[in-house]
């Protein structure tokens, strides 16, 4: 168990090395836009972001979670984990074309949607990464499933180098800044290669071959996932997609400027997720409790700190650079939006890292209802607030619906698998409630 825990530890470590330069990344692309650029490409850049990240999920068909949980169960046969993975690359591949394709042509239905052909002319571009993202997205979750997270961690890391570079070169330089959506294909392929050869090199499997009985294993519980994982991608970008449609592409820069700052917050949780699932898949067929226990005490009980220590350094960051570095680009209207985005995520920060536990133990369906509910609150207080309250409004939705999904949640994970995530006491076979204090 101790050297369990030392791999844990050290897992962590990677991943969040991979979120410093996933910050990083995302803080040096907002950053190099607003000082080169104008708040009205910062706003155009977001929106063709936060549209890619939306259609690649769809594309993905939730196939990477299926594959996240069977090479889990699987990880001592390599033989199997061939299988597993080859059935899954032949739907992601054909799905991602597809929509690559349906997007490129509906340049001109974005130009009307968002009134805004630049915009429109960007999601377009987008298209190129989009054919490629879900094969990407099934490699990383299966180095995931097989707790490769070193592997994990620098290919996730030079995904974001490579649009932070491409994004960079575009801003700097004279060129149609609609053009800089070509950093996602970018960063797909290099990644794309990079999983493919560490797989192999790895010899992490056997064989690869396409059976129907997997293909349709996938597609299943893929489908039962897609919007699970829709909704969970929807919920971290509906704001920014609604203000697109109520407010202009100045407003949308000011509000995606300080929402990036409390996206790369969530990002560093979401690495300790990604190391948290392996292990949640392995205990849930094991019907090892006490382990699931012991790692939910120590989220509820350092996360929040962590938290709320690093909002704090990050409000006053972005206080120091939209007064002091950039003021004429009006960005320090946004330092209300900001404030309410980090006190819905510290609120919610211990949780956070149980959001896929649904998911990882069987219950796609159940996952899907739980991120449902999160995004119909955020769209229906978007939809009311945005008129209303601007900026602000935006904000009051996206934080309300982190309360939502954790309210949700833990409702669930309660009645479906018999764990309060509250009380962490795990429901025995004669119906009681175990103590938490011998988890």
């Amino acid at each position: 168990m101790k050297l369990f825990r030392s791999k844990l530890s050290g897992d962590i470590a990677w991943t969040t090395g991979s979120f410093v330069v996933l910050a990083a990344s995302g803080l040096l692309i907002n950053l190099v836009i607003a000082y080169f650029r104008t708040a009205a490409d910062l706003g155009v850049f977001n929106i063709a972001y936060s549209f890619y990240i939306i259609i690649s999920q769809i594309a993905a068909f939730g196939i990477h979670y299926s594959v996240l949980r069977h090479a889990a169960l699987h990880d001592a046969e390599p033989d199997k984990l061939g299988t597993i993975l080859a059935s899954a690359l032949v739907p992601v591949l054909a799905l991602g074309f597809v929509l690559a394709a349906v997007v490129f042509l509906a340049e001109p239905f974005f130009a009307t949607a968002f009134g805004s052909e630049r915009a429109a002319r960007a999601i377009a571009f987008t298209a190129l990464g989009i054919a490629l993202f879900p094969a990407t997205k099934v490699l990383i979750s299966f180095l995931n499933a097989l707790r490769h997270m070193k592997a994990f961690a620098v290919l996730q890391a030079g995904r974001y180098i490579a649009v932070a570079v491409v994004v960079t070169v575009f801003a700097v330089s004279d060129w149609d800044f609609t053009l800089a959506t070509l950093c996602f294909l970018i960063a797909e392929l290099l990644t794309l290669a990079g999983a493919l050869l560490y797989i192999m090199w790895m010899g992490l499997i056997g064989r690869p071959r396409v059976e129907g009985q997997w293909l349709r294993t996938h597609v299943s519980f893929g489908g039962r996932s897609l919007a699970a994982g829709m909704f969970g991608e929807i919920n971290t970008r509906v704001d920014v997609l609604c203000l697109g449609l109520f407010l202009s592409d100045r407003e949308v820069g000011i509000y995606s400027f300080a929402a990036m700052l409390l996206d790369g917050l969530y990002h560093l949780l979401a690495m300790v997720r990604v190391n948290f699932n392996p292990i949640l898949v392995g205990a849930l067929r094991d019907g090892h409790w006490p382990e699931a226990q012991r790692i939910l005490r120590l989220s509820k009980r350092f996360a929040p700190l962590a938290m709320g220590g690093l909002a704090l350094c990050v409000f006053v960051f972005y206080w120091l650079v939209t007064v002091h570095f950039v003021p004429e680009r009006g960005l320090q209207e946004g330092i209300v939006v900001l404030f309410i985005l980090l006190a819905g995520l510290v609120l919610t920060a211990g949780f956070i890292p149980f959001d896929n536990l649904l998911l990882v133990s069987g219950h796609p369906m159940r996952q899907t209802l739980q991120q449902a509910l999160a995004v119909s609150a955020n769209v229906a207080l978007n939809l009311v607030l945005i008129p209303v309250l601007g900026i602000e409004g935006a904000a009051i939705g996206t934080a309300s619906s982190y309360v939502v999904a954790i309210v949700a949640l833990a409702i669930m994970s309660k009645r479906q698998l018999g764990w309060s995530l509250i009380t962490n006491r795990v429901r025995q076979k004669d119906g009681a409630w175990s103590d938490p204090g011998k988890a």
